[in-house]
């Protein structure tokens, strides 16, 4: 699972939404602390973190800073 091309793991509880923007739908979840979301599908995605500084983005392997993006701890991107 870890070597998905989009993984967000959780530190502390956080809502997590991953949208396909091809049409493949949209996974909205709660994780709680040690719980790992691998995205399904392949990117494009948006994504929308609800606690930036309780998450670790991977993506393609390599961390994202979420925390520089994030507007009231709410991280808003795309994947690519």
């Amino acid at each position: 699972a870890e070597d998905g091309l989009l993984v967000i793991t959780a530190s502390a509880p956080s809502w997590v939404q991953v949208r396909s923007l091809s049409g493949g739908g949209t996974t909205q979840k709660t994780l709680a602390a040690g719980d790992k979301l691998v995205a399904p599908g392949s990117p494009p995605w948006a994504v929308v973190i609800g606690k930036a500084d309780a998450t670790t983005v991977m993506v393609r392997g390599k961390p994202m800073d979420v925390s520089s993006i994030a507007r009231e701890n709410v991280a808003r991107f795309e994947v690519k």
